[in-house]
């Protein structure tokens, strides 16, 4: 009688554990994080940066959809999160890193500095990232688009705002091929966001004497 009860006992053990396994699924895939990076660019020596405006650099605000380090990705419309790959860090950061990076090392107007609220400045760069996702439009590709504003000192005037976007085609969508397209895609929008600012060297230059 013992023999059978134990005997019992193992037979419901193992249908429950068959139960549950039915309930719960397959175990969700592995997490894989990815980095996003530009080339290696040589930065400026300490002389050259010393003609250069300093501006400070806010922190990029996005969209609540984009606030998570799950990568997106977008398909008629609709915006689905990754389970298996993510970002380094948020992409306002991963993104406003980068850019602070490309204007530090190929900018010849200006030099981002922290934002502090009463630290001197000639200008603030502030913006917002509204897209950092995989597409599958064209067979597959990556977009960046964000937007800038240039603000004065005191940030009680805006002098110019700049909308920049760019993508870069996926061959599959592989872990590493998506974090090149990112970084190729970045790679693009940073040279359009260093042309525009020390394009608008001039403008900026005018308004610092007016405060």
């Amino acid at each position: 009688m013992k023999c059978l009860s134990l005997l019992g006992r193992v037979a419901l053990t193992g249908l429950l554990a068959v139960s549950l396994a039915g309930c719960f699924g397959k175990p969700p895939p592995e997490q894989r994080y990815l980095r996003v990076a530009l080339g290696e660019t040589p930065c400026p020596g300490s002389a050259s940066q010393q003609h250069r405006l300093p501006i400070a650099f806010k922190p990029l605000r996005t969209m609540e959809n984009l606030d998570r380090t799950a990568v997106m990705t977008a398909q008629n419309n609709v915006l689905t999160a990754s389970l298996q790959y993510y970002w380094e860090g948020a992409p306002q950061d991963v993104v406003g890193t980068t850019l602070r990076q490309g204007l530090e090392c190929q900018s010849s107007a200006v030099t981002p500095v922290d934002y502090q609220p009463r630290v001197d400045r000639s200008a603030v760069l502030s913006g917002e990232l509204t897209a950092f996702n995989v597409d599958y439009t064209d067979g597959g590709r990556f977009v960046v688009s964000l937007r800038l504003d240039l603000w004065s000192k005191d940030m009680g005037t805006r002098l110019s705002s700049g909308e920049f976007n760019a993508y870069a085609p996926l061959t599959d969508f592989k872990g590493s091929t998506i974090a090149a397209a990112a970084s190729d895609a970045l790679g693009r929008i940073v040279p359009k966001v260093v042309t525009w600012m020390d394009q608008g060297l001039p403008k900026l230059e005018k308004a610092v004497e007016r405060q």
